[in-house]
């Protein structure tokens, strides 16, 4: 550990202070660029003649490159210092944008999506530093307000790029405008925010890396690709997918500095959380691209969906943002009541309500905009809870891959979840190209049962140990 003396702490601890407001404007533009994008994701998808699966694959992508990123970030900057790692990060994001406003056809939009991924990283380096420089209590409230201007982001950004994008021509402007903000993130983590002062002992696992990498990349493309692959390479895919990621447990668990601790994942007191983050992941991720798929299919050609514009998209988007807005701002106040346990049990079982409802009855505008405002108050529960859960559990030179596991669990959710849709999505066919309103349903269906299943494990959550 650094430095021990207060006296040598208090300026620390003042600049990381004065840094909180910095990285809350950083997360803002974190927020509009992922509540921006999705709403772009239908039009764009028109202008690249790409169906609802090529979509969700394109959302997969993104989450599958986000969680073998964040580990490894994670880890990097645990090793070497974590603004380091945040300046990198938002380089490949602004790189990933920048590819995504110019791609041409799927394979550079899956590009651009891949290194726009690396977003998901800045938000458990941000973890790191103010814990490392506020100490546990104050790190974990501090992380709130950041989790609040994600979601304000993601809220305006929607309606913004929503408002905008009305015309034929606006999706390109937009996606370059989208491309701006990490710029204007740089200069902030490039001078004004602090490093982080504790360093981990070790090395980088590379091959755990490669492992990791090769064994999602191959069980998601066996996923995603079931329907266009033959037969024999989608079954080979599906398998060799799994034995590598079980190779990379072996691996790990006989690493002197392994890329993933997974023991961290087994411990009593870490376990719970991380498997909710995974379950959370199904409720943020799990049905964002067929979701926007169906809302704006035209009912006159496929016998369903909303025709909706991408005004029309992002008011959808709204009481959903709000909501999980809500939800992280009275998190904490509501857990020192009732017991975080309890408050979580319940953001979960609102998140399964609210997929119920859309599963239930999706044919008319309020029947996604109320279950995705009931759905989004139990995320936003979520949301701003198991950060600070996590970070009291985790000893202090682990904070950085503890964090990172959390989110590269949610990430692989989405990642998972959204190769899952897509492989409805292309099985169950209305036509070549256009899927069955029953794949949708069956889409929200397995999210609102992976949300129900999140209600019993946060209740049986224990009182911290180390």
């Amino acid at each position: 550990m650094t430095d021990t003396l207060p006296a040598a702490v208090a300026p620390v601890r003042t600049a990381v202070r004065a840094t909180v407001p910095l990285l809350v404007l950083v997360e803002f533009a974190s927020g509009v660029l992922q509540g921006g994008f999705p709403i772009l994701l239908p039009r764009l998808g028109e202008r690249l003649h790409l169906d609802a699966a090529d979509l969700s694959l394109a959302l997969g992508v993104e989450f599958l490159v986000s969680g073998v990123a964040v580990p490894l970030t994670s880890r990097l900057g645990d090793l070497y210092g974590h603004r380091l790692m945040l300046r990198a990060t938002v380089v490949l994001t602004m790189l990933g944008a920048l590819c995504t406003a110019v791609a041409p056809d799927l394979p550079v939009l899956l590009l651009g999506r891949a290194l726009a991924g690396f977003l998901a990283c800045w938000l458990p380096l941000e973890f790191a530093i103010l814990r490392d420089g506020l100490g546990e209590e104050r790190g974990g409230r501090a992380v709130g307000p950041l989790v609040g201007s994600l979601t304000v982001g993601s809220t305006l950004g929607a309606l913004a790029v929503g408002g905008l994008g009305a015309g034929d021509g606006a999706t390109r402007p937009l996606l370059w405008a989208l491309a701006v903000l990490p710029l204007l993130a740089l200069p902030v983590v490039w001078w004004l925010v602090p490093d982080s002062r504790t360093r981990a002992q070790g090395r980088i696992d590379w091959p755990g890396a490669v492992l990791l990498s090769l064994g999602l990349s191959l069980l998601l493309a066996g996923l995603g690709g079931s329907a266009v692959l033959p037969g024999a390479v989608a079954v080979l895919l599906l398998v060799l997918g799994p034995v590598l990621l079980v190779l990379f447990v072996r691996h790990e668990l006989r690493a002197d500095g392994p890329m993933v601790d997974v023991r961290v994942l087994a411990r009593r007191a870490t376990a719970p959380v991380f498997a909710l983050s995974f379950l959370l992941g199904c409720a943020l991720y799990g049905a964002q691209g067929p979701t926007l798929a169906f809302e704006a299919a035209d009912p006159a050609e496929t016998g369903y969906g909303l025709a909706a514009v991408p005004l029309q998209l992002g008011l959808l988007y709204l009481p959903q943002t709000v909501a999980a807005m809500a939800g992280a701002v009275l998190a904490d106040r509501l857990a020192r009541r009732f017991g975080a346990a309890g408050v979580l049990a319940v953001g979960f079982a609102l998140c399964a309500a609210g997929y119920a409802a859309i599963a239930a009855g999706h044919h008319a505008f309020w029947q996604f905009a109320v279950p995705g405002a009931v759905c989004g108050f139990g995320a936003g529960l979520g949301l701003s809870l198991l950060p600070g859960l996590l970070m009291r559990r985790l000893p202090r030179d682990q904070t950085g891959i503890g964090t990172g596991v959390y989110n590269t669990l949610k990430s692989l959710a989405g990642a998972a979840a959204g190769a899952g849709a897509a492989a409805v999505l292309d099985h169950l066919l209305l036509r070549p190209g256009v899927a069955q309103e029953s794949a949708y349903t069956a889409v929200w269906t397995v999210c609102a049962l992976a949300c129900a299943l999140g209600t019993p494990i946060a209740l049986a959550l224990r009182p911290r140990t180390r």
